[in-house]
């Protein structure tokens, strides 16, 4: 099998070495210059796929590089394309929506926000006080580790179900509606929420005291611009598995293109079987 890779940043380097290990044949396409070939699979760069009209990690147009795509089996696909822009594929594949990548990415995201929390406190993590907002797939990778690594953990949680999840991991739940109460505690925060829960009455709270490592998607936790003219310490760490461990986050989505592909034949066997 021959797999083509457009742009992207070290984690796509990481994609093709699983690849190659898997022993099939790679290439990375990242100007319109280099000849490529056809191509039984594509990854496009995740989780976004393109800066506005550009490809990521690449010097093509958008519309110049779903143009030079092949036909093929699958395309893995990042944020902001949409299926009806690979007509030349046979399915898209949406790591997103693949609940195994989305574990993987998750404890690779605790990892390493935990690492940059390391490096960046000036004291350690053991017996300090850190708040996670939300309590999704991340926020619960956060609290196991942390509370592992003997920190008192606040969670601040949208629902009865996360707080009681939350306290069964040793973590100690707070409504968000009592968020600015939690900020007073906070040693450090760790937001996981792509939504303005951190107003400014906890922003306030927080500034020139403790650090925040913002690891959501845009909007982020919070007026970014607010909380800087407010004196508060951000450390934005969006995306962070591409920098943390480029190499695992690579293979992450080496192996959700091979699920995805391996799950429409198994769609497509199934079909023969029915008409038949």
């Amino acid at each position: 099998m021959k797999l083509i890779a457009f742009g992207g940043d070290e984690r796509m380097q990481g994609a093709l070495a699983a690849a190659r290990h898997a022993g099939h044949e790679t290439a990375q396409i990242t100007s319109r210059e280099q000849e490529m070939g056809g191509a039984d699979a594509v990854l496009l760069p995740w989780p976004q796929s393109f800066a506005g009209d550009a490809l990521y990690g690449g010097s093509m147009s958008r519309e110049e590089a779903l143009a030079r795509i092949p036909p093929c089996r699958a395309v893995l696909a990042g944020a902001g394309v949409r299926d009806e822009e690979l007509p030349q594929c046979a399915r898209v594949v949406r790591p997103g929506e693949d609940e195994i990548f989305l574990l993987r990415n998750a404890v690779l995201t605790a990892e390493g926000a935990i690492f940059s929390a390391m490096q960046r406190m000036e004291g350690p993590i053991a017996g300090s006080c850190a708040l996670i907002t939300g309590f999704g797939r991340i926020g619960r990778a956060l609290a196991q580790r942390l509370a592992a690594m003997e920190a008192f953990v606040i969670v601040c949680a949208r629902n009865e179900d996360q707080m009681r999840a939350a306290h069964a991991m040793g973590a100690h739940p707070v409504p968000l509606a009592e968020i600015a109460s939690a900020c007073a505690q906070a040693d450090f925060v760790m937001n996981t929420v792509p939504a303005h829960v951190l107003g400014a009455q906890a922003l306030a709270r927080l500034a020139g005291r403790a650090k925040v490592f913002e690891l959501a998607s845009p909007p982020y936790g919070m007026d970014v611009s607010c909380a800087v003219r407010m004196g508060v310490e951000l450390v934005m760490e969006s995306g962070v598995p591409g920098r943390y461990a480029p190499g695992a986050a690579g293979e992450a989505l080496y192996d959700a293109l091979m699920r995805g592909m391996d799950s429409r034949s198994a769609g497509d066997a199934e079909g023969g079987k029915a008409d038949g």
